[in-house]
């Protein structure tokens, strides 16, 4: 008797345990997939807030668990990325032109990271390495247009950052050849501030292209918008922004912002990362896909209808591939990224 109810105790005590086990198996939380991000410049720098922006919609939709590291320098860049590898992060970004060379050499030593890098020139790709950038040159095209066409003085100006980075030509040419396209003998001038970020820099050099007679600007980098007013309120110039819808930060002054959606390519690496199926290579963003657009501001929108309706029509030339133009000799769709120097 006494056996049977010792037994019996033994028997109920395993299947609770057994239960208790199962119900905490059941209801313990899923490890959130880690992405982490790591910037060379502040995080309010729109290169940088794009890719935030992604990835703060990300971890909204997605679930993600994500981190950044911000004003990282090229000579620190390797520690962050191995920290956040010993952390358990699976997708790295690292979102500069300096962080490639580091980014290439570790992908190969960590097959089950993926990583992500933006701009540079990656060869080390393998089945975990993604190499992405700012192909909005379709955007930049359509600005370059609307610019000559809103000029008076026949004179337009780019505020850039330095001079011979691939990337940043592509943005530069696309303007350029949206301008010529409709007046090939519009003058753009270019200013170099030698810098990623630096707003007051950029601001000089938007007054001295104002000074000698330019009326629109691409501002290319930020800090532009406040030279485009005097004292008094009173409008020198007009300007278009970049990368991130800028519209809002001077609204009688900016005419659109050239605008990089990077959620659909965010998506993409997370659930290929998660699946396995990751799309190592060059990702290109195209205008077609949604990922380069230009973005009216809605004052200037309604004021110039015949120029909106004209740069309408330019957008579906360029989505079917008709407006085309030269890269290494060849003449391509204008999806087709031009990194060559510049040629105002």
């Amino acid at each position: 008797m006494k056996t049977s109810l010792v037994v019996a105790i033994v028997v109920v005590a395993i299947v609770v345990v057994g239960a208790a086990y199962a119900y905490t198996s059941i209801i313990a939380p899923a490890q959130k997939f880690k992405v982490a991000a790591v910037y060379v410049t502040p995080i309010e720098e729109t290169w940088n807030q794009v890719l935030h922006n992604a990835l703060i919609k990300a971890k909204n939709e997605l679930g993600i668990d994500y981190a950044y590291s911000e004003k990282v320098s090229e000579s620190d860049v390797e520690r962050v990325i191995r920290e956040y590898i010993n952390g358990g992060y699976r997708l790295i970004m690292p979102h500069s032109w300096g962080f490639w060379e580091t980014t290439d050499r570790l992908a190969p030593q960590f097959p089950n990271v993926y990583f992500a890098q933006g701009s540079g020139l990656c060869k080390n790709f393998g089945k975990n390495l993604a190499l992405y950038d700012y192909y909005i040159q379709e955007a930049a095209f359509e600005a370059g247009a609307i610019a000559a066409k809103i000029t008076k003085t026949n004179k337009l100006g780019i505020v850039t950052a330095f001079p011979g980075v691939g990337d940043v030509n592509n943005l530069l040419n696309g303007f350029i050849a949206g301008a010529k396209y409709v007046n090939p003998n519009v003058n753009v001038t270019i200013s170099y501030i030698n810098s990623w970020y630096d707003p007051a820099k950029a601001k000089t050099a938007a007054s001295a292209l104002i000074a000698s007679g330019v009326d629109v600007i691409y501002a290319e980098r930020y800090g532009v918008f406040e030279a485009c007013k005097d004292p008094s309120g009173k409008v020198l110039a007009y300007a278009f922004g970049n990368i991130v819808d800028q519209n809002s930060l001077a609204p009688d002054v900016v005419v659109g912002s050239v605008t990089w959606d990077l959620y659909p390519m965010v998506k993409t690496f997370i659930q290929g990362a998660q699946s396995g199926n990751f799309p190592a290579g060059v990702y290109y963003t195209t205008m077609k896909t949604g990922g380069s657009k230009f973005v009216w501001n809605s004052a200037f929108a309604q004021n110039l209808t015949a120029v909106k309706a004209f740069a309408d029509n330019l957008e579906s030339l360029i989505i079917n591939g008709t407006i085309k133009w030269t890269v290494d000799g060849n003449l391509v769709p204008l999806s087709t990224p031009n990194f060559a120097e510049p040629k105002p």
